[in-house]
């Protein structure tokens, strides 16, 4: 049986003209997406999602 080594991990940034820092983490896809229409809804500077993958812990 197949066993992921890693997890996706997701995080709306903001630009808010000094480059790209975390607003918030999110726990999956479904919540980012969640959290960056609020966002866009809230704020007037770039928001967006980004998506990485990290090592889970043997």
């Amino acid at each position: 049986m197949y066993k992921r080594k890693t997890k996706d991990c997701y995080a709306i940034e903001g630009n808010c003209g000094y480059g790209w820092d975390i607003e918030v983490n999110c726990e999956d896809l479904a919540d980012a997406k969640m959290q960056l229409k609020t966002y866009r809804e809230n704020v007037t500077y770039p928001v967006r999602i980004r998506k990485w993958r990290e090592k889970i812990p043997a």
